[in-house]
């Protein structure tokens, strides 16, 4: 299953992004909670998804939010049943945060009968030396659970994308998809320096069962000029469906 994260077009509103997705046939929705209220409201997100007919499955929390946003993400996700948390490991000194990813984010996950994945990021530093944060390390993402792969942030880590399918193993439940084009993070799909042809065929050889979200910077798909922009959202979903949907059903 292909989602579309709202984060990809975070100048956009909730509704004409679940409009464009649903558009582009994308089959379903990752919320991203950020200080925008309407992401913190389950009655307005599940409005949204009678309206456009296209269902939330997972929720994950804005970058550098972390500390912000706890509250408003924990009251809403579980209002959605069988969704997926896909949440980044722990900045070291967002101590809040922390507490909650590993006391309270687990028993959350357990009494609504939800997926809690953590999620690595880009490699950071605290005061040019201290890790930017814990538990980033694959090793450490497999040995606490459930892992959501961000594979553009394992690339800026200098890390190679086609060993980890064997590293992580069952541990692999969701995948963030972009590329790197020209020095440049979280780019489209179709075109960058990532072998993403050959990994998403491995998934689908393997029978990978988990879900794939859709996670590139606006700015790269024309935000502004809505023929452009749903252009570029087809390319991806048609890429996507190439190299492992496709692939999926002919093995």
């Amino acid at each position: 299953m292909l989602l579309f994260h709202t984060d990809n077009l975070s100048h956009h509103g909730l509704d004409r992004v679940f409009a464009l997705a649903k558009k582009v046939g994308f089959d379903g929705i990752e919320i991203g909670v950020s200080k925008n209220l309407d992401t913190q409201s389950a009655t307005y997100l599940k409005e949204l998804e009678l309206r456009h007919g296209i269902p939330i499955k997972a929720f994950s929390i804005t970058p550098k939010h972390e500390e912000s946003v706890i509250e408003g993400f924990h009251h809403t996700a579980r209002e959605f049943s069988q969704i997926t948390m896909n949440l980044p490991v722990p900045q070291t000194l967002a101590h809040k945060y922390k507490k909650w990813f590993k006391e309270v984010a687990p028993r959350l996950a357990k009494k609504y009968h939800l997926r809690f994945c953590q999620k690595n990021v880009p490699t950071e530093t605290v005061m040019g030396f201290l890790p930017g944060r814990s538990g980033n390390a694959l090793s450490d993402l497999k040995e606490s659970g459930n892992v959501c792969l961000d594979l553009t942030a394992l690339a800026i880590s200098n890390q190679e994308i086609m060993k980890v399918v064997e590293q992580l193993g069952s541990s692999l439940k969701h995948v963030y998809l972009s590329n790197v084009y020209r020095s440049q993070p979280y780019y489209p799909v179709q075109k960058g320096v990532l072998p993403l042809e050959s990994f998403l065929s491995k998934l689908a050889r393997i029978g990978y069962r988990g879900n794939f979200s859709l996670y590139v910077d606006g700015k790269f798909m024309n935000e502004a000029k809505e023929e452009a922009l749903i252009e570029s959202l087809k390319d991806a979903k048609e890429y996507f469906d190439k190299y492992f949907t496709d692939e999926r059903v002919g093995s």
